[in-house]
């Protein structure tokens, strides 16, 4: 995990940006329960500086995570004892693309369902677990300065924090025309399942189901490497399996 603090264009205040672009073939429980832990810490860090940095100078390292600690006690076990769909526990048993096909056919998967999955995957099936995060920005930004921070507000204005040479109608085009994809491996051997989303699939402008937020599917199963898989998703010029299953409550847990 990497985290930065990009301060407001008045210095009054920030934005604490935490970010992983690859997370590779490690213990999903211990990697997401450790992640959540460093978040916290530094987060209670930020607040209580806010308040009193003379304080939160005196104050050691152990003393936020001890208080970390404390605010994700239950936090994981909920996750933990979340059902998820025997479908997707029998797609982890199986390695043939036409059962694994029958086997989301009509599925759906929640946030909670997701995290529930990926820990049950390690700890009832031995599969280790990788995350892989791209971006592809539109063509002609080649010397272009894009500012620290930016977004579009829910008014379809744009809020950015750092110096730019582009117009805010060229930044909103950088926000909406921009390809990202966030991947989940689960890998045991030469054996991988791959569920992975598009912003523009979570943001309902791929033709599925009325704009219904939705996953990607691919496996071993479907004759292509890992390792050409992600290579065609760095390109932003991923390979099509026509799989899909929806992604429900997304943005409300």
């Amino acid at each position: 995990m990497s985290t930065k603090k990009i301060f407001d264009e008045n210095g009054q205040g920030f934005t604490r940006i935490f970010s992983t672009d690859k997370v590779e073939k490690v213990n999903p429980v211990e990697y997401y329960k450790t992640y959540e832990l460093e978040k916290r810490t530094i987060s209670l860090r930020d607040l209580l500086n806010a308040k009193n940095p003379f304080l939160t100078s005196l104050l050691e390292d152990d003393f936020f995570i001890k208080k970390a600690e404390e605010t994700l006690v239950g936090f994981f076990e909920q996750f933990e004892n979340t059902k998820v769909h025997n479908n997707f526990l029998e797609l982890l048993k199986t390695t043939r693309k036409k059962d694994q096909v029958k086997l989301l056919r009509g599925m759906t998967l929640n946030p909670d369902e997701l995290i529930s999955l990926i820990f049950k995957s390690y700890n009832d099936f031995g599969f280790i677990y990788s995350k892989y995060l791209f971006e592809n920005l539109p063509n002609g930004l080649e010397g272009k300065k894009l500012p620290k921070l930016f977004h579009i507000k829910d008014d379809g204005t744009i809020e950015k924090v750092g110096e730019t040479d582009l117009s805010d109608g060229q930044l909103k085009n950088v926000i909406e025309q921009r390809k990202v994809i966030v991947s989940h491996f689960f890998e045991q051997g030469d054996i991988w399942h791959c569920f992975f989303l598009t912003y523009n699939s979570i943001a309902g402008k791929e033709n599925h189901n009325n704009g219904q937020p939705h996953f990607h599917y691919i496996s071993s199963g479907f004759e292509i490497s890992k390792e050409d898989f992600i290579e065609s998703m760095r390109t932003g010029n991923y390979k099509s399996t026509n799989i899909h299953f929806d992604l429900l409550d997304y943005g409300n847990q």
